[in-house]
């Protein structure tokens, strides 16, 4: 039993050492996942040995010590590599039977699982398995195995077994974790620390590499060099052509630098002494190159010289830039003698300080620009003294004309710039600078002229030539101090007005642009009489003026505004021509919570806009109302912008009485907007708008889009009519939009007519007139729209290609009650006729005027009396459009 012993606990031991071989090989640090299979293999092996030499007991009995393996297999390898070794050690028991064959087969896993357990423990803790702890673990888990001998044959039997054996199990178990764990610890340890030395080196030849710092060997005794990896890359040798011997470094020393560097290392081999010296060599492409080098000397034990161990650098770049700086001295010298010459030559006076403020020196021109005497610009003379040419003077900023204190020892401490207004009236621009080391320099120039001459042009640069009042650039910076004022003061006494003639436009055709200037000097003589103190009176361009009024009240604004509204609203005399003019007037407070100009601006021009809206000279305080109005504005701005990108427009038509059928034959399109789901915005409440936005041409196009959908459904003796904003003219894109709508939709162009209004044609240009020249010819019909309003020209109906007249609502309307507006209407139908032209009378309200422009030849008629709008979808589902008892009743469509 003694013998078995033994023999397992040899096993265990050859296990051990074979453990250390394999962490030698640094098996565990090239793979861990194989690795730790592998460990675990090995482990399992030992297992399996112990179990395969069982140590042998009187009553037959056999026990093992394969519960050091398993348990150090889960403490080291974690559950993957203990299982492995488990499960070799289980299979081997099995395979070898017995009588306790199952409580043996398990133990291996309840070995393991313990291991395991005390490995993580032991991670947690962070401690390592030294030997008492290996002890500690051998003994607990001899208890922890101790029911597996009761699973064979029972308790009794078990219990019978380790009464002989415990002893035996627990020193075997003891034995095996103990060496065997303190094997394996030192394996690891060396492994860890070998890794450790590895990295260490691996930095050491990193950062030797990095600093290009290349090792030679000469070893005396066999005559030869030995160079590593770094020396050939310095010295740009192939080693193919490297013999090994001391020609080969002689050969790429500069021929000028060898004989000093074989001197210095024979003078170091004698004295046995270490040495270092520079030289130069010479690469395969003939470039040089600099190289520092140090050696010393390895001595054996009789003292003598066995062999010479150097390193080598490239200093080639520290060469180069210790030679550039002797270059910069030099130049820096030539600079400074230069500089002599120059400041002797200069139209400036120069004089430089030092830092205790006194005089280091001055050119000729200081005494001929300053007036001091020579005994005040000698060496040392403090900048006090220097000074005294500037008493009584003003010092100005270039810029804002802010004064400026005289300097000091201490001034400046940064560059500044300024102009010295001396009491005898000269101008000297004077500037100072510090110097790095302390101390400044100060320059000087007479600029009297120059300063005289600069203010000519900056007053021009800011006044307005024909009126002499500021001009817009003055205004601006004018009301920027203003709004800074109203900020840093927190007041509220400022005051913008805005200020535009009335129909300045018809001065000018009327009397000409010469009267216009002078009507335009007479309101700038007004303004400048009216603005007084630190008021600011500026032309802002055209006929558009504007009035900062500072330090003032409420009620002073409205007397003044008022008094302009009612001296401009009478008859102005210029020189004898008296003209009718008139004015409007603008005006926002300057308030403290501004941050920008543009928001006085616009809100004075919110006023102004309102008070052109009158009609008559007069002014307008912006005020909460008007600020809701345009708050209302935006908002409809907003709204009308989303409703068109959402298509939410509906579209209505309005049907037009065929007075020669008695028949509804055609539709207006009208755009409708239901704004709230309560009421519709007319077109007339949102055109406008979009126009201004640039919305109206996708208006347009869906509106247009809409009404031919509409009319390819329609019976053929409809037609459907749609407005055409000036805007959607004059680059051909809303020509193409018809015509592909029309081919698209399988309409003849015949049954659209596009409405024109009269004031469109007259400010359109020519490129709409050709548009519009375009559409007629593609069979288009075209009708000019409103007409009669007050803008009709008679060469439009001869040039443009229309071919129907509708007649403004306002001559229908009061036929009933004017024989003026009736004698017109006649006229404007006679003359359709007469252009071979049909017409369409606007605005039918009542019978008696349905009568009425029947009777004048009109062709069509329009009007609540015929029909109100209806939606489109509904058009088809009308078949009369006018009541029932009309002298002129129609038939159905």
């Amino acid at each position: 039993m003694i013998v078995d012993w033994i023999a397992n606990v040899g096993a265990l031991s050859f296990g051990a050492l074979a453990y250390y071989f394999f962490a030698r090989r640094e098996t565990l640090q090239k793979n861990r996942p194989l690795g730790i299979a592998s460990l675990g293999i090995l482990f399992g092996a030992l297992s399996a040995l112990v179990v395969l030499m069982p140590v042998h007991i009187s009553d037959g009995s056999t026990f093992d010590t394969r519960g050091g393996p398993a348990i150090l297999a889960g403490y080291f390898l974690g559950p993957v590599g203990g299982l492995i070794s488990a499960g070799i050690a289980s299979a081997a028991r099995i395979w070898v039977g017995g009588p306790f064959v199952i409580g043996g087969a398990l133990s291996p896993f309840v070995y393991m699982f313990f291991g395991t357990w005390c490995g993580s423990y032991c991670a947690y803790r962070k401690t390592g398995p030294s030997p008492l702890r290996l002890l500690a673990m051998a003994v607990l888990g001899t208890i922890v195995i101790l029911p597996c001998f009761f699973i064979d044959q029972g308790i009794e039997v078990g219990f019978s077994v380790l009464q002989n054996a415990w002893y035996l199990l627990l020193l075997g178990n003891i034995a095996g974790v103990v060496i065997l764990g303190t094997m394996v610890g030192e394996a690891r340890r060396f492994a860890k620390e070998h890794s450790e030395l590895k990295t260490t080196m691996r930095l050491a030849d990193l950062a030797r590499s990095s600093a290009g710092i290349a090792i030679w060997r000469f070893d005396m005794d066999a005559n030869r060099l030995i160079w590593d990896e770094a020396m050939f890359k310095l010295f740009d040798v192939d080693p193919a052509t490297f013999h090994g011997e001391f020609n080969d470094w002689e050969k790429t020393v500069h021929p000028r630098d060898l004989g000093a560097a074989r001197e210095a290392f024979v003078t170091a081999y004698e004295h046995k002494s270490p040495f270092a010296t520079e030289f130069r060599i010479i690469l395969r492409d003939g470039t040089i190159r600099w190289i520092t080098a140090h050696c010393d000397f390895v001595e054996d034990d009789d003292g003598k010289v066995v062999e010479a161990v150097g390193v080598n650098w490239d200093v080639t770049e520290e060469k180069t830039l210790a030679k550039k700086l002797a270059e910069q001295e030099q130049e820096a010298r030539l600079r400074s003698e230069e500089l002599e010459v120059t400041l002797a030559s200069v139209v400036q006076g120069v004089s430089a300080f030092d830092a205790d403020g006194n005089l280091r020196f001055c050119n000729t021109k200081v005494p001929e620009i300053t007036g001091l005497s020579k005994d005040r610009l000698v060496p040392g003379v403090s900048s006090e003294d220097y000074n005294s040419y500037r008493a009584g003077a003003v010092i100005s900023d270039f810029h804002n004309g802010t004064n400026l204190s005289s300097p000091g020892k201490d001034w400046p401490e940064t560059h500044v710039r300024s102009l010295i207004h001396l009491v005898s009236g000269r101008i000297l621009s004077f500037s100072a600078a510090p110097m790095p080391n302390g101390g400044w320099v100060e320059t000087y120039e007479d600029v009297t002229e120059k300063a005289i001459a600069d203010q000519r042009v900056k007053k021009a640069a800011e006044t307005d030539t024909l009126t002499e009042l500021a001009n817009r650039l003055s205004f601006k910076n004018a009301l920027d101090t203003a709004l800074a004022k109203a900020h840093r003061e927190d007041v509220d006494d400022q005051f913008l007005l805005l200020i535009d003639l009335n129909d300045f436009k018809a001065v000018n055709d009327s009397f000409g642009h010469i009267v216009g200037d002078r009507l335009l000097k007479h309101v700038g003589e007004v303004l400048r009489a009216i603005a007084s103190g630190g008021d600011h009176a500026a032309r802002l361009g055209g006929d558009e003026f504007a009035l900062i009024m500072t330090s003032t009240s409420e009620a002073d604004v409205h007397h003044i505004a008022k008094s302009l509204c009612t001296q401009f609203a009478a008859p102005v005399d210029l020189g004898g021509l008296v003209i009718n003019s008139g004015l409007c007037v603008g005006i926002a407070t300057i308030l403290p919570g501004y941050t920008e100009s543009e928001q006085i601006l616009s809100r004075a021009d919110l006023a102004l806009y309102k008070a052109k809206a009158e009609k008559t000279s007069t002014y307008r305080f912006y005020n909460l109302e008007i600020a809701r109005e345009e708050a209302e504005r935006r908002q409809t701005k907003s709204a009308l912008i989303q409703v068109v990108r959402d298509r939410g427009l509906d579209v209505y038509c309005q049907p037009i009485l065929n007075l020669e059928n008695k028949s509804v034959d055609h539709f207006e399109a009208l755009v409708r907007w239901n704004k709230d789901d309560a009421h519709y915005l007319p077109p007339s409440n949102f055109i406008p708008l979009a126009e201004e936005i640039g919305l109206i041409s996708e208006v347009g196009d869906f509106v247009l889009t809409e009404a031919l959908k509409a009319l390819s459904s329609w019976p053929d003796g409809l037609y459907a009519c749609v407005n055409v904003s000036v805007l959607q003219l004059g680059n051909g894109q809303f020509v193409e939009k018809v015509t592909n709508g029309l081919q698209a939709y399988g309409i003849p162009p015949h049954r659209l007519e596009l409405e024109v209004t009269e004031s469109v044609v007259m400010s359109a240009g020519s490129g709409a007139h050709e548009d519009l020249r375009k559409l007629r010819n593609a069979g288009l019909t075209l009708a000019l729209d409103d007409f009669g309003t007050g803008f009709s020209s008679f060469g439009y109906l001869q040039d443009l290609p229309f071919n129907k007249l509708k007649i403004d609502r306002r001559f229908v309307s009061e036929v009933d009650t004017s024989e003026g507006s009736a004698s017109i209407l006649r006229t404007l139908a006679a003359l359709a006729r007469n252009l071979d032209m049909t017409c369409t009378a606007e605005g039918v309200e009542n019978a008696s005027q349905l009568d009425f422009v029947s009777n004048c030849g009109c062709h069509y008629a329009q009007g609540y009396f015929i029909g109100q709008p209806i939606p489109i979808d509904d058009v088809p589902i009308i078949r009369s459009a006018v009541p029932a008892g009309s002298a002129a009743q129609p038939a159905s469509v």
